[in-house]
Protein backbone atom coordinates (compact mmCIF):
# COMPACT_ATOMS: atom_id res chain seq x y z
CA UNK A 1 0.00 0.00 0.00
CA UNK A 2 2.63 2.29 0.64
CA UNK A 3 4.78 2.00 -2.10
CA UNK A 4 1.47 2.48 -4.31
CA UNK A 5 0.95 5.58 -2.82
CA UNK A 6 4.12 6.74 -3.40
CA UNK A 7 3.51 5.49 -7.16
CA UNK A 8 0.66 7.68 -7.04
CA UNK A 9 1.76 10.66 -6.08
CA UNK A 10 3.65 11.27 -9.21
CA UNK A 11 0.77 10.71 -11.33
CA UNK A 12 -1.70 13.53 -9.76
CA UNK A 13 -3.60 16.73 -10.98
CA UNK A 14 -1.08 19.59 -11.22
CA UNK A 15 -2.28 23.16 -11.83
CA UNK A 16 1.08 24.17 -12.36
CA UNK A 17 1.84 21.76 -14.86
CA UNK A 18 -1.42 22.52 -16.92
CA UNK A 19 -1.20 26.29 -16.71
CA UNK A 20 2.61 26.84 -16.97
CA UNK A 21 3.37 25.92 -20.46
CA UNK A 22 -0.22 28.13 -22.04
CA UNK A 23 0.84 31.22 -19.86
CA UNK A 24 5.02 31.02 -20.51
CA UNK A 25 4.22 30.65 -24.29
CA UNK A 26 0.57 31.10 -25.25
CA UNK A 27 0.72 35.11 -25.46
CA UNK A 28 3.13 35.10 -27.76
CA UNK A 29 2.77 31.73 -30.53
CA UNK A 30 -0.34 33.58 -32.46
CA UNK A 31 2.04 37.06 -32.80
CA UNK A 32 5.10 34.79 -33.92
CA UNK A 33 3.68 32.73 -36.28
CA UNK A 34 1.26 35.63 -37.37
CA UNK A 35 4.90 37.68 -37.81
CA UNK A 36 6.40 34.39 -39.86
CA UNK A 37 3.57 34.16 -42.17
CA UNK A 38 3.56 37.94 -42.79
CA UNK A 39 7.62 37.98 -43.90
CA UNK A 40 7.11 34.63 -45.90
CA UNK A 41 4.05 36.57 -47.97
CA UNK A 42 6.77 39.24 -48.48
CA UNK A 43 9.79 37.19 -49.31
CA UNK A 44 7.58 34.97 -51.92
CA UNK A 45 4.73 37.44 -53.23
CA UNK A 46 4.95 40.94 -52.57
CA UNK A 47 8.64 42.46 -51.74
CA UNK A 48 7.39 45.93 -50.87
CA UNK A 49 4.78 44.70 -48.08
CA UNK A 50 4.73 47.00 -45.11
CA UNK A 51 5.22 44.44 -42.25
CA UNK A 52 5.64 46.72 -39.20
CA UNK A 53 2.71 49.52 -40.28
CA UNK A 54 0.62 45.54 -40.72
CA UNK A 55 1.88 44.31 -37.49
CA UNK A 56 1.02 47.59 -35.35
CA UNK A 57 -2.60 48.16 -37.29
CA UNK A 58 -3.07 44.61 -35.62
CA UNK A 59 -2.26 44.37 -32.49
CA UNK A 60 -5.48 44.26 -31.04
CA UNK A 61 -6.54 40.90 -32.76
CA UNK A 62 -3.26 39.68 -31.85
CA UNK A 63 -3.73 40.38 -28.02
CA UNK A 64 -7.21 38.97 -28.52
CA UNK A 65 -6.23 35.55 -30.38
CA UNK A 66 -2.77 35.25 -27.39
CA UNK A 67 -5.61 35.41 -24.50
CA UNK A 68 -8.20 33.21 -26.97
CA UNK A 69 -5.36 30.23 -27.56
CA UNK A 70 -3.69 31.01 -24.06
CA UNK A 71 -7.49 30.12 -22.64
CA UNK A 72 -8.16 27.20 -25.03
CA UNK A 73 -4.55 25.70 -24.70
CA UNK A 74 -4.94 25.92 -20.79
CA UNK A 75 -7.94 24.27 -21.23
CA UNK A 76 -6.87 21.06 -23.47
CA UNK A 77 -4.26 21.06 -20.46
CA UNK A 78 -7.15 20.47 -17.39
CA UNK A 79 -9.34 18.23 -19.88
CA UNK A 80 -6.10 16.50 -20.49
CA UNK A 81 -4.97 15.60 -17.33
CA UNK A 82 -8.41 15.18 -15.58
CA UNK A 83 -9.13 12.61 -18.07
CA UNK A 84 -5.54 10.81 -18.23
CA UNK A 85 -6.04 6.97 -17.74
CA UNK A 86 -2.69 6.94 -16.01
CA UNK A 87 -3.75 9.72 -13.55
CA UNK A 88 -7.72 8.12 -12.73
CA UNK A 89 -5.58 4.80 -12.39
CA UNK A 90 -2.87 5.74 -9.76
CA UNK A 91 -5.85 7.66 -7.88
CA UNK A 92 -7.85 4.65 -7.64
CA UNK A 93 -5.59 2.02 -7.21
CA UNK A 94 -4.15 2.43 -3.71
CA UNK A 95 -7.62 2.47 -2.49
CA UNK A 96 -8.80 -0.51 -3.67
CA UNK A 97 -5.98 -2.60 -2.20
CA UNK A 98 -5.57 -5.11 -4.99
CA UNK A 99 -2.45 -6.44 -6.71
CA UNK A 100 -1.40 -9.19 -8.93
CA UNK A 101 1.10 -12.11 -7.82
CA UNK A 102 3.68 -13.49 -9.39
CA UNK A 103 4.82 -16.91 -7.44
CA UNK A 104 8.28 -18.23 -7.93
CA UNK A 105 10.02 -21.54 -5.66
CA UNK A 106 14.00 -21.31 -5.41
CA UNK A 107 16.09 -24.09 -4.89
CA UNK A 108 19.56 -22.44 -4.78
CA UNK A 109 21.25 -19.22 -5.14
CA UNK A 110 24.52 -16.85 -5.23
CA UNK A 111 25.01 -13.61 -3.60
CA UNK A 112 27.29 -11.25 -5.58
CA UNK A 113 28.05 -7.48 -5.74
CA UNK A 114 27.54 -3.94 -7.24
CA UNK A 115 28.66 -0.62 -6.62
CA UNK A 116 27.27 1.92 -8.79
CA UNK A 117 26.62 5.26 -7.41
CA UNK A 118 24.29 7.89 -9.26
CA UNK A 119 24.82 11.68 -8.37
CA UNK A 120 21.62 12.20 -10.05
CA UNK A 121 19.54 9.70 -8.27
CA UNK A 122 21.17 8.68 -4.83
CA UNK A 123 17.75 8.66 -2.77
CA UNK A 124 16.92 5.44 -1.49
CA UNK A 125 13.25 4.42 -0.12
CA UNK A 126 13.61 2.30 2.54
CA UNK A 127 10.40 1.04 4.87
CA UNK A 128 11.44 1.86 8.34
CA UNK A 129 8.76 3.14 11.60
CA UNK A 130 6.05 1.59 10.05
CA UNK A 131 6.03 4.30 6.67
CA UNK A 132 8.35 4.62 4.00
CA UNK A 133 11.83 7.18 4.36
CA UNK A 134 13.77 8.54 2.38
CA UNK A 135 17.85 7.67 2.58
CA UNK A 136 21.31 8.30 1.32
CA UNK A 137 22.06 5.40 -1.27
CA UNK A 138 25.41 4.06 -0.84
CA UNK A 139 25.40 3.05 -4.32
CA UNK A 140 26.23 -0.81 -2.89
CA UNK A 141 23.47 -3.56 -4.49
CA UNK A 142 23.55 -7.31 -3.41
CA UNK A 143 22.30 -9.49 -6.20
CA UNK A 144 21.10 -12.83 -5.67
CA UNK A 145 21.25 -14.84 -8.92
CA UNK A 146 18.82 -18.14 -8.43
CA UNK A 147 17.69 -21.31 -9.36
CA UNK A 148 14.03 -21.82 -9.73
CA UNK A 149 12.39 -25.29 -10.01
CA UNK A 150 10.95 -24.14 -13.07
CA UNK A 151 14.79 -24.16 -14.60
CA UNK A 152 14.80 -20.73 -14.67
CA UNK A 153 17.88 -18.32 -12.91
CA UNK A 154 15.82 -15.48 -11.06
CA UNK A 155 17.76 -12.06 -10.39
CA UNK A 156 16.65 -10.42 -7.19
CA UNK A 157 18.19 -6.67 -6.21
CA UNK A 158 18.34 -5.08 -3.26
CA UNK A 159 19.98 -1.82 -2.03
CA UNK A 160 21.62 -0.70 0.83
CA UNK A 161 21.80 2.92 2.63
CA UNK A 162 25.01 4.47 3.76
CA UNK A 163 27.95 6.98 2.63
CA UNK A 164 28.29 6.55 -0.82
CA UNK A 165 31.84 5.61 -2.91
CA UNK A 166 32.63 6.25 -6.36
CA UNK A 167 34.85 2.64 -6.48
CA UNK A 168 34.37 -0.49 -8.13
CA UNK A 169 34.65 -2.37 -5.12
CA UNK A 170 32.16 -0.60 -1.93
CA UNK A 171 31.40 -2.03 1.47
CA UNK A 172 29.36 -4.77 2.32
CA UNK A 173 26.95 -4.11 4.81
CA UNK A 174 27.17 -6.45 8.10
CA UNK A 175 25.72 -9.88 7.57
CA UNK A 176 22.76 -9.57 9.78
CA UNK A 177 21.45 -7.42 7.25
CA UNK A 178 21.86 -9.12 3.91
CA UNK A 179 19.39 -10.32 1.87
CA UNK A 180 18.84 -13.91 2.82
CA UNK A 181 16.06 -15.74 0.38
CA UNK A 182 13.68 -18.58 1.15
CA UNK A 183 12.27 -20.79 -0.38
CA UNK A 184 8.74 -19.06 -1.87
CA UNK A 185 9.03 -15.92 -3.24
CA UNK A 186 5.79 -13.60 -3.98
CA UNK A 187 6.57 -10.60 -6.33
CA UNK A 188 3.17 -7.72 -5.85
CA UNK A 189 2.54 -5.85 -9.49
CA UNK A 190 0.41 -2.92 -9.59
CA UNK A 191 -2.66 -4.87 -11.76
CA UNK A 192 -2.24 -4.94 -15.41
CA UNK A 193 1.18 -2.90 -15.06
CA UNK A 194 4.66 -4.22 -14.72
CA UNK A 195 5.34 -2.12 -12.12
CA UNK A 196 6.46 -3.90 -8.79
CA UNK A 197 5.26 -2.81 -5.52
CA UNK A 198 7.08 -5.61 -3.31
CA UNK A 199 8.14 -8.94 -2.77
CA UNK A 200 8.05 -11.47 0.45
CA UNK A 201 9.65 -14.58 1.02
CA UNK A 202 8.39 -17.28 2.89
CA UNK A 203 9.40 -20.91 4.31
CA UNK A 204 13.06 -22.08 5.07
CA UNK A 205 16.04 -20.35 3.77
CA UNK A 206 17.47 -21.63 0.74
CA UNK A 207 21.04 -23.02 0.38
CA UNK A 208 22.73 -19.46 -0.80
CA UNK A 209 26.84 -19.17 -1.66
CA UNK A 210 28.14 -16.20 -0.54
CA UNK A 211 30.67 -14.85 -2.64
CA UNK A 212 33.09 -11.68 -2.73
CA UNK A 213 32.73 -10.79 -6.04
CA UNK A 214 32.21 -7.48 -7.75
CA UNK A 215 30.19 -7.01 -10.59
CA UNK A 216 32.04 -4.50 -13.14
CA UNK A 217 30.42 -1.71 -15.14
CA UNK A 218 29.73 -4.07 -18.29
CA UNK A 219 28.86 -6.77 -15.96
CA UNK A 220 26.34 -4.87 -14.40
CA UNK A 221 25.11 -3.04 -17.30
CA UNK A 222 24.23 -6.35 -18.88
CA UNK A 223 23.01 -8.31 -15.98
CA UNK A 224 20.06 -5.51 -15.22
CA UNK A 225 19.23 -5.87 -18.77
CA UNK A 226 18.84 -9.56 -18.75
CA UNK A 227 17.14 -9.38 -15.37
CA UNK A 228 14.18 -6.80 -16.75
CA UNK A 229 14.55 -4.69 -13.69
CA UNK A 230 13.68 -1.85 -15.37
CA UNK A 231 11.90 -1.76 -19.23
CA UNK A 232 10.27 -4.89 -19.98
CA UNK A 233 7.48 -5.92 -21.95
CA UNK A 234 6.14 -9.48 -22.30
CA UNK A 235 7.24 -12.56 -23.05
CA UNK A 236 9.47 -10.83 -20.71
CA UNK A 237 8.85 -11.31 -17.13
CA UNK A 238 10.49 -9.15 -14.05
CA UNK A 239 13.62 -11.02 -12.80
CA UNK A 240 13.68 -14.46 -14.75
CA UNK A 241 16.24 -15.07 -17.20
CA UNK A 242 15.26 -15.28 -21.21
CA UNK A 243 16.87 -18.79 -22.18
CA UNK A 244 19.24 -16.87 -24.71
CA UNK A 245 20.79 -15.49 -21.70
CA UNK A 246 20.92 -17.85 -19.41
CA UNK A 247 24.27 -19.44 -20.70
CA UNK A 248 26.14 -15.41 -20.08
CA UNK A 249 24.52 -16.19 -16.63
CA UNK A 250 25.98 -19.14 -16.11
CA UNK A 251 29.63 -18.01 -16.96
CA UNK A 252 29.41 -15.05 -14.82
CA UNK A 253 28.42 -17.45 -11.86
CA UNK A 254 31.75 -19.64 -12.38
CA UNK A 255 33.67 -16.19 -12.22
CA UNK A 256 32.14 -15.11 -9.20
CA UNK A 257 32.65 -19.08 -7.58
CA UNK A 258 36.26 -18.43 -7.66
CA UNK A 259 35.79 -15.52 -5.05
CA UNK A 260 33.87 -18.09 -2.35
Amino acid sequence: MAWACEHASGHRFNWIAVLTPPLCFGLYLPSLVFLLSLLLYRGVFEAGLDVDRLIGDSFGWQALAGVVFTVAWALRNYRRDTHDPINLYWQAMPDQGVVELERHTLVSATSLWASDFDPDCNALMQWKNGRLERTQSSGVSQWIIAMTTAGHWLVIRDEYPGDFTYNRVGHMPPADRQLQPCQHLAIAFAPRTNLVLGRRFDGEPIPLAHTDYWLSADELKRLTDVAHHWRFFPPDRYGVVNTQDAPWVQRLLEKANGYL
